[in-house]
């Protein structure tokens, strides 16, 4: 394990998500300034054949290409002229910072610009998209985890803000990530261990890059559990942890609470969480998503926990805005929410009949869980939408299986369901389609019985086997049967 010692700058500075540290403006602008025109000479394969000239990257770092290869070409069609260029520019840094002769300066200061560039506000999804499949094909990964292994603090803390950048939206990259993230670990793990405030640069980057491989990678979670227990709690805990990095491992917590919810239990952080909420004595940022990962944890049925949330408003005060903010793409509390974590939120409360009630009785909910399912575009889509959009539709089967929703004042959003459902019941997603089905037959409940009076009757009169019709015919129409008619 090697012996971190953070500079001067470093040591006395905080950073953004992107994980600027290090040394003093003059010297950061002198090292920009040599990685800007190494990389203006540097050769390599670019997105479309030959690269425009003058286009640059925080500073000059241009870009030329060789032909595109046969894969590459079909690439091309992910992204305009205008992102293409936006890639260009990056791959010149990524080249330059795999360029084995580059002395560390210069390779913290490549994988900084980096970072700034993959900012949500920065690069547009679709750029994000190429530039995440080219960067993975010339092996930034393995650069950066081997910096990570064998670098200085500085660009430990580079390397791993970098990769939690890279991660960041993009299901490639992260599981690029993801496949080097045992040897990561192993870095990691004193870290974590030792909690030494005196490296809270490297303490704040190895958790945030935590966090987001958590959101996009669940099958990594039992690898996460392990390395992150010894500090959560004492994060949490102590008055001296920033609010970023309290707020960044209570979404750490979020995560991992949607695989892991009885290892997280088992930790007794809800206290602490209830404690931060009820007290108020921290910024919104320093809470993070608390109120989410109490209800992950403990919403799905009335329980104390969650009726303190309730006493405070927390489906107007938090549940709405967050996923109003997630269905915008905009930042809340110091982080950007993905749509299966916000859908999830409103899922387990609608598990619970008071829960569901305090859901209904305000009218923006189920207009923004119909809005959901419209969440096809926007500045960030990754894979685990597909499961947002899903939980959203379960949230509102539940409400109307309460018998909830709809109600007579509810004509406009019945009406946009309506509208929506013959897509929904035609999504290319199983899951999608499995629960449009069943909100179908939830509002339709007397054509579903009609369907099974009438199996009922040419099973007594043995044209069918016993429960022929309702395990096998209608469950096929209607999942959510299973052979169970008692619900419908």
């Amino acid at each position: 394990m090697p012996q971190w010692r953070l500079s001067q700058g470093a040591a006395q500075s905080g950073h953004s998500a992107a994980g600027r540290t290090g040394s003093p403006e003059s010297d950061a602008n002198r090292a920009r300034d040599a990685v800007s025109s190494s990389a203006a000479s540097y050769s390599h394969p670019g997105i479309h054949e030959t690269a425009p000239a003058g286009t640059t990257i925080s500073g000059g770092a241009r870009s030329s290409s060789a032909p595109s290869s046969p894969a590459n070409a079909s690439r091309r069609r992910w992204v305009d002229r205008a992102s293409e260029d936006e890639v260009n520019k990056l791959l010149a840094v990524v080249d330059q910072f795999c360029c084995t002769g580059n002395n560390t300066v210069l390779r913290r200061l490549a994988l900084e610009q980096l970072s700034i560039a993959l900012r949500p506000q920065q690069l547009r999804a679709e750029a994000r998209r190429a530039f995440a499949v080219h960067a993975v094909e010339r092996g930034v990964v393995a650069a950066a985890v081997r910096w990570i292994e064998l670098g200085s603090a500085d660009l430990v803390v580079a390397a791993s803000n970098f990769l939690s950048d890279f991660a960041f939206g993009s299901d490639i990259a992260a599981q690029a990530v993801l496949q080097a993230f045992g040897r990561i670990a192993n870095c990691f793990r004193r870290i974590f261990d030792t909690v030494a405030w005196e490296y809270l640069p490297l303490l704040e980057a190895a958790v945030l890059l935590c966090v987001n491989i958590a959101a996009m990678c669940p099958a990594g979670h039992a690898t996460l559990i392990p390395l992150v227990r010894p500090v959560c709690v004492r994060i949490i805990r102590n008055p001296k942890a920033p609010d970023k990095l309290r707020g960044n491992t209570i979404t750490l917590l979020a995560n991992l609470s949607m695989t892991v919810g009885p290892e997280l239990r088992s930790l007794c952080v809800v206290q602490d969480l209830l404690d931060l909420i009820l007290e108020n004595k921290v910024s919104g940022r320093g809470r993070s998503v608390a109120e989410s990962v109490i209800i992950f944890l403990h919403g799905d049925t009335k329980s104390d926990e969650v009726d303190k949330l309730m006493s405070l408003n927390v489906v107007g005060e938090y549940c709405v805005p967050l996923m109003e903010l997630t269905l915008r793409g905009d930042e809340f509390r110091g982080m950007y929410p993905y749509l299966m974590y916000s859908a999830r939120v409103f899922y387990m409360l609608a598990q619970s009949r008071e829960y569901a009630e305090a859901l209904v009785s305000d009218e923006r909910v189920v207009p923004l869980l119909l809005q959901a399912n419209r969440h096809r575009v926007g500045p960030m889509q990754v894979e685990s939408d597909l499961e947002g959009r899903r939980l959203a539709l379960e949230a509102i089967c539940s409400l109307t299986r309460l018998r909830l929703w709809p109600r007579e004042s509810d004509v406009a959003s019945l009406a946009i369901l309506k509208a929506d459902l013959p897509e929904l019941l035609c999504d290319e997603h199983s899951g999608i389609r499995a629960s449009a089905v069943a909100l179908w037959a939830r509002l339709n409940v007397r054509y579903v019985i009609e369907r099974l009076l009438v199996g009922h009757r040419l099973e007594t009169a043995g044209i069918f086997p016993a429960t022929f019709w309702s395990s096998k015919v209608l469950s096929f129409l209607f999942p959510f049967l299973d052979g169970d008619a008692s619900e419908a």
